[in-house]
C-alpha cells in the first residue's frame, strides 16, 4: 500500500526493467548511472514512472553502485548506503615474490589511484537533461560536507530555474554555472555515460 521508489541499486536501464517495478508498485526509478541521454528518453516514452537520474557526483567504479570491494575491505556495504569508497584510495601493487616492494601502477603529482573515477557534472547540460524528461536531478553527496552539498545545489537549483524561464540567458551563463559547482571540491569532471 506504500508507493516506493527504486534505487540505483536496482540498475534500471531500460524501459523493461522500469514496467516490471511498475507492476510491483513502484512509483519512481532512480536510473542507472550508464543510461545515455538516448536510452532515457526511450524510457521516458515508454514508462509513465517518474525518472530520477544522477546528475552530479562521484561516479563509481563498479556497475551502478554495486560495491563489493567496500564491503570486502571494510565490511561496510554499498547496499546499505555505507559505502567506505575505497575507489578513492591510493594504491600500490606488489608482487609476491617481492614482499614489501611497493610499485606503483600509475602515479601523477597527487599519487597513485588505479579505481579513482572522475566526477560526474552535468550543468552545462540542462536543456537536454530537461528535455529528456527526467522528473528529478540527484546530486551525489555521500560523505560530503554542508558546504558541498549547499553550492552544487543551489547552482543546479539556479541553472535549472534560469533555463526554465529564459534559455537564451543559460546559454549566456554556463560557464558562470560550471564555476559555480567547480567552487565544491571535486575531482576532474566527465559527463559520464550521458553522451
Amino acid at each position: 500500500e506504500i508507493p516506493f521508489c527504486i534505487s540505483t541499486q536496482g540498475s534500471v536501464s531500460n524501459s523493461l526493467a522500469a514496467s516490471i517495478y511498475k507492476k510491483l508498485g513502484a512509483v519512481r526509478i532512480v536510473l542507472a548511472r550508464e543510461c545515455s541521454l538516448e536510452e532515457i528518453r526511450k524510457i521516458r516514452d515508454n514508462t509513465d514512472m517518474e525518472i530520477e537520474a544522477f546528475v552530479h557526483g562521484a561516479m563509481c567504479m563498479a556497475y551502478s553502485g554495486r560495491c563489493l570491494i567496500s564491503n570486502y575491505l571494510t565490511d561496510r556495504g554499498a547496499n546499505q548506503g555505507e559505502c567506505a569508497q575505497p575507489c578513492r584510495w591510493k594504491y600500490h601493487m606488489v608482487e609476491e615474490t617481492r614482499p614489501g616492494e611497493y610499485m606503483p601502477i600509475e602515479e601523477n603529482e597527487r599519487g597513485t589511484y588505479i579505481y579513482n573515477s572522475r566526477d560526474l557534472c552535468m550543468i552545462e547540460y540542462i536543456p537536454e537533461l530537461v528535455e529528456s524528461g527526467i522528473h528529478s536531478f540527484k546530486i551525489e553527496g555521500r560523505m560530503k560536507t554542508p558546504l558541498y552539498v549547499a553550492t552544487v545545489v543551489k547552482a543546479y537549483r539556479e541553472a535549472i530555474d534560469t533555463y526554465l524561464r529564459d534559455p537564451k540567458e543559460y546559454e549566456d551563463k554556463r560557464e558562470y554555472f560550471l564555476n559555480e559547482v567547480r567552487k565544491a571540491s571535486h575531482r576532474e569532471f566527465t559527463t559520464g555515460f550521458y553522451e
